[in-house]
């Protein structure tokens, strides 16, 4: 399908080329800006390692070595060719390699690739972030082994094998990135070609089904869903939540971290504890302190602490980032008051402030109360 450009007096198409003929190549430039832009490819990845050799008697490497939140170590084989040469076999080559990684193994692989890029984050630290964990849970760690194949066009015979591979149920994908344009303007059309996104949602609910069969509703995260548990204090209030769109944390920043998880676009299911759940919205800004919460737009912009609030102090510890309150904004689908909440025996809850929301059973009856699709954003 070809790309156009939008003019007032036209619409014309791009010129398609290769990524040899504008003089990209494939590590010095692809490698080098998707490691700094992985959510290009997938939002839900963090790169650990960039030409990953950590092996005895082998100089291979992986291009990009990565996780992604389900602690599930992710292999990304990057080729600028037309077709994609072999490197379906070569990722699947380094995948065995890499299948019995630790955390303590991609924790220290982090370390040396931060060493490398002169960025200050503590390893273990942003990985339990990333991950949503306080602390390392080896037993969920590298359970699975993803491939990640990303080149600009792919051959007959590497779809065919990736389709025959994902039939052995091994988590392989395609990712085509075709250039357009020219070296001074290049424009990338970046799409996922297998599996097709249409296609991923049905497989996962085929998996939720028979894991339901098989007597469980907690089956593979759908890569989206969160839970969200609005304890009502001095410095959060229900009523502003709903009123100008945001859900809170507070007590510190062991409460207050998990809500770094909630990125653009995942749906959050909030429940206020010792009620029930009370809305159902979607993430439009990732966290921050309660201070540089704005409501409205451009000149007409305020400071959340200048508007009316319920909340009785949400100023509280301002200034102290650990201590002060966190708001993650969100565009609300459904919002109950806290006198109408649902709840029933059965449903998720959790002491923390945000996690993954597996439970499948509580996101279809939450769902069909508020009255919205629960497949929503699959």
């Amino acid at each position: 399908m070809a790309i156009y450009r939008y003019t007032q007096v036209d619409i014309v198409a791009l010129t398609p080329t290769s990524f040899s003929d504008v003089a990209v190549s494939e590590r010095a430039d692809l490698q080098r800006l998707l490691q700094d832009r992985i959510e290009i490819l997938d939002p839900n990845l963090l790169v650990i390692s960039e030409e990953f050799s950590d092996w005895e008697e082998s100089k291979r490497r992986i291009d990009l070595l990565a996780l992604d939140r389900e602690g599930n170590v992710v292999v990304v084989e990057l080729k600028r060719t037309e077709d994609g040469g072999h490197m379906e076999l070569q990722a699947l080559r380094y995948a065995a390699m890499v299948s019995a990684i630790t955390f303590a193994d991609a924790e220290k692989t982090f370390a040396n690739y931060l060493a490398k890029r002169d960025d200050v984050r503590d390893a273990k630290e942003t990985l339990l972030s990333f991950l949503g964990w306080d602390e390392p849970i080896e037993s969920d760690f590298g359970k699975a082994v993803r491939v990640m194949l990303v080149a600009a066009e792919f051959s007959k015979e590497i779809t065919t094998s990736v389709l025959w591979l994902r039939e052995q149920r091994i988590d392989i994908s395609c990712v085509r990135i075709k250039p357009y344009g020219t070296r001074e303007e290049l424009f990338l059309d970046v799409q996922t070609i297998i599996p097709l996104p249409e296609a991923e949602a049905y497989q996962i609910k085929i998996r939720q089904k028979q894991a339901a069969k098989d007597g469980s509703t907690v089956s593979a995260w759908n890569g989206h869903d969160f839970y969200v548990s609005l304890g009502e204090f001095d410095d959060a209030n229900w009523d502003d939540c709903r009123k100008y769109g945001f859900v809170a944390g507070s007590g510190g920043r062991w409460f207050t971290r998990t809500l770094d998880h909630l990125f653009v676009g995942a749906r959050v299911f909030v429940l206020i504890p010792k009620h029930g759940y009370v809305g159902v919205g979607i993430v439009k800004e990732k966290n921050q302190t309660v201070d540089k919460f704005m409501v409205g737009e451009g000149s007409e912009a305020k400071c959340l602490l200048d508007l009316p609030l319920s909340a009785k102090d949400m100023s509280n510890h301002i200034g102290d980032p650990d201590m002060c309150s966190n708001l993650v904004r969100v565009e609300w689908i459904k919002t109950v008051s806290r006198d109408q909440p649902f709840w029933e025996p059965g449903l998720f809850a959790s002491r923390h402030t945000a996690c993954k929301l597996k439970d499948q059973n509580t996101i279809d009856r939450v769902c069909q109360r508020f009255g919205i699709d629960s497949t929503a954003g699959n």
